[in-house]
């Protein structure tokens, strides 16, 4: 069965003063590296009906009664019944070749590591089958029984970025805002 990934672009961006969503090439860019890792299908999950508007393709709103990740993660899954890999809007570094060593290394299911050895569970594959602790109290809890994979030398392509100042990254620097 073919991996759906999902994107979370539904944060109001409040600490990094804009929207994340847009910023380095935005949601098509990663959709972009997506398929360029063999990844056909990718969903946007875009917060409010709002910003619906913002994004071209598959695009889901969030249920009003989830309340964070950790319950938007099991809903969607259950909504796809397929191997879903989660991706964050504020991606920038990722990249195909990063998505297929990630994808290559946890044909499982698993959660990757940055580049200084943390698990990154918002870039986690899920495979069809895992049950989910849907009484998690957040992200990490909800998918601390999936292993860390070691995705070599492509761990700061599993970075995310929060605030103004995470944007000196040396790899951030020759890429277009």
């Amino acid at each position: 069965m073919a991996i759906v990934a999902v994107i979370f672009a539904g944060g109001a961006s409040l600490r990094m003063g804009q929207d994340k969503a847009a910023m380095y090439g935005g949601v098509e860019r990663l959709k972009e590296c997506l398929h360029g890792a063999g990844v056909e299908r990718c969903v946007v999950l875009c917060g409010s009906e709002t910003r619906r508007s913002l994004f071209e393709g598959e695009v889901l709103v969030d249920p009003p009664e989830m309340k964070g990740l950790h319950q938007l993660i099991p809903w969607i899954h259950r909504r796809l019944a397929a191997p879903v890999l989660l991706v964050p809007c504020d991606a920038f570094l990722l990249s195909s070749e990063a998505i297929a060593a990630f994808l290559g290394s946890a044909p499982g299911g698993g959660v990757p590591c940055d580049e200084n050895g943390r698990r990154q569970p918002l870039f986690a594959y899920l495979p069809q089958d895992i049950t989910l602790n849907e009484f998690a109290e957040s992200v990490s809890d909800l998918l601390q029984d999936l292993p860390s994979v070691d995705v070599g030398g492509h761990g700061a392509a599993f970075s995310n970025f929060n605030r103004p100042t995470e944007l000196q990254h040396p790899e951030l620097s020759n890429r277009r805002l």
